[in-house]
């Protein structure tokens, strides 16, 4: 059952409003007629709307509360109006009513969740007109006992085959960006210099994503638009799983970039207990590894952990890791400082610790505490010079208030969108299982693994492709012996180490990842012309 069906047969606010209890489609027809029509809400409500409920009603405008939606067209954002007559309609604040007689307007409230708190504000500002999507729609239902809502996946399913009767565009190169992207983002700007007449879509979270120019948004949540894009493109590449309701054309080509870099320390997909729960999902995870064409690589070990993780079958090419070019480049801590408003001479740790699903389901990212005044104090001991610690916690717990981090020396960068530019930018690291370990390494920055739950962790919430034992970096498992470790820590031993570990397991980064992986594909294109 979807979302929307649930929420018509459940009705999910109970508002307080007989009035608005007793609306039906008929007194909503009856009250529209001569006036024009608003919808609040571009959500899966308007979606619904426009599916099931619309037959061409002229619609004066849409209204969202959300500001990054605000002047945006209702065409990027809704799978339903995308090539009709409505996809030119741009979103507008709710401001924009105050522009008619209220007696000359009908707001159709389409969003689910919170149409109790959207029809107090239409109060407020003393729209008279007002009806509930949810409420008409649970009324029209409990009145037809013999009603059928078309069945979304086979209607999804349609549109799936419809798009795949469409010519595939031989230019044409899909990338999921998602947040960020590193790796695609990195490639984009190597694919504009070297090839032209390209046409680079990227599947992202949010169209107000900073993009360059000569490439086209398309948002995810967009699903008509997302699949028509992934179906007529000549190449994917992705460094996620491709979703199942996607079709992999005979001529299409499936490139996987995985988000990690040249070497990752835990386990996933199919060799992770913690993701591969279910034979439905085992099953997903081979089907899409079977659809694979390339994988790009970094290390001996990525392609054989890879080979295991998705199995994959196909061919592996070994160009490096794209997203951490910008460790090589000497703008990057440049560009952070100024961005954080650091004064140049300032020195900073980069502590950027992995997640525990503890924390995740309590909201709180206090199971592992740094003492975070005394790290810095040691750094301070060692080289001398002001330090701050610049504080990156895992995505899931990103937006978690912790007041033991609300402190004038800390410094919380979890919000920006490239871990790599901070790994740049920073003079030392301090994590404990997370892969950005490697990206330090990658350029002989200090590491500090800081690991006290290290029994707990290690073979209970995840499994490791390495031992932990034989990482080149300091292991401390309490605040005390970090402190020592920063003491004792030789630059010298510590490259040497280093250098021999990325040898072992044949990983080489020199900046330059994205021009070779760019000129495979360049050499797809061409190959296919």
């Amino acid at each position: 059952m979807t979302f929307i069906k649930w929420a018509i047969n459940n009705k999910l606010h109970k508002y307080d409003d007989e009035a608005v209890q007793s609306q039906t489609w008929e007194l909503f027809a009856d009250k529209a007629h001569g006036k024009k029509v608003f919808l609040f809400g571009t959500g899966a409500g308007m979606e619904y709307f426009f599916r099931n409920c619309c037959r061409h009603m002229e619609i004066a405008g849409v209204i969202d509360n959300e500001k990054s939606r605000q002047g945006q067209k209702l065409g990027w954002y809704s799978a339903e109006v995308w090539r009709t007559e409505y996809e030119d309609i741009v979103i507008s604040g709710p401001d924009i009513l105050e522009q008619y007689d209220k007696q000359d307007i009908v707001v159709l409230v389409t969003s689910v969740s919170y149409y109790g708190g959207i029809l107090e504000q239409l109060k407020q500002m003393e729209v008279e007109n007002c009806f509930v999507l949810l409420i008409m729609e649970a009324d029209k239902r409990a009145k037809d006992n013999n009603f059928v809502e078309e069945d979304f996946p086979a209607y999804k399913e349609r549109f799936v085959q419809w798009c795949c009767e469409q010519g595939i565009e031989p230019h044409k190169i899909v990338m999921q960006i998602g947040e960020y992207g590193g790796h695609a983002r990195q490639i984009t700007k190597q694919l504009l210099k070297m090839t032209e007449d390209l046409d680079l879509v990227w599947i992202v979270n949010s169209l107000n994503a900073e993009a360059p120019a000569g490439v086209r948004l398309v948002y995810e949540n967009n699903w008509k638009r997302y699949i028509y894009e992934m179906e007529t493109a000549k190449i994917w590449l992705f460094d996620i799983m491709v979703p199942d309701f996607i079709q992999k054309r005979e001529t299409q080509i499936y490139i996987q970039a995985k988000h990690w870099s040249s070497i990752t320390l835990k386990k996933f997909y199919l060799d992770d207990k913690s993701t591969c729960t279910s034979h439905k999902a085992e099953l997903q995870m081979r089907n899409d590894g079977k659809r694979m064409d390339y994988l790009l690589s970094g290390s001996e070990m990525d392609e054989a952990s890879c080979r295991s993780g998705f199995a994959f079958e196909g061919e592996a090419v070994r160009v490096g890791s794209a997203r951490s070019d910008v460790l090589f480049d000497a703008e990057a801590k440049e560009k952070v400082f100024a961005e954080l408003g650091l004064d140049k001479e300032v020195h900073t740790v980069l502590y950027a610790p992995t997640f525990r699903k503890e924390d995740v389901n309590r909201g709180s990212s206090e199971s592992v505490y740094l003492d975070a005044e005394g790290l810095l104090r040691a750094l301070a001991d060692k080289t001398g010079g002001e330090w701050r610690l610049l504080l990156r916690l895992h995505p899931h717990l990103a937006s978690v208030r912790n007041e033991l981090w609300e402190r004038q020396e800390i410094i919380n960068v979890s919000a920006h969108p490239d871990c790599d530019e901070l790994v740049a930018a920073c003079d030392v690291m301090v994590t404990d299982y997370s892969s950005i370990m490697f990206e330090g390494a990658f350029i002989k920055k200090p590491v500090f693994l800081y690991a006290p739950d290290w029994q707990e962790y290690i073979g209970g919430e995840r499994e490791f492709l390495l031992d932990y034992n034989t990482l080149p970096f300091p292991v401390s498992k309490t605040n005390e012996e970090l402190a020592i470790c920063v003491e004792t820590f030789d630059q010298r031993k510590y490259q040497e180490a280093v250098t021999a570990f990325l040898d072992h397991y044949g990983v080489c980064e020199d900046g330059n990842a994205g021009k070779r992986a760019a000129a495979f594909i360049s050499s797809l294109i061409r190959r296919n012309q």
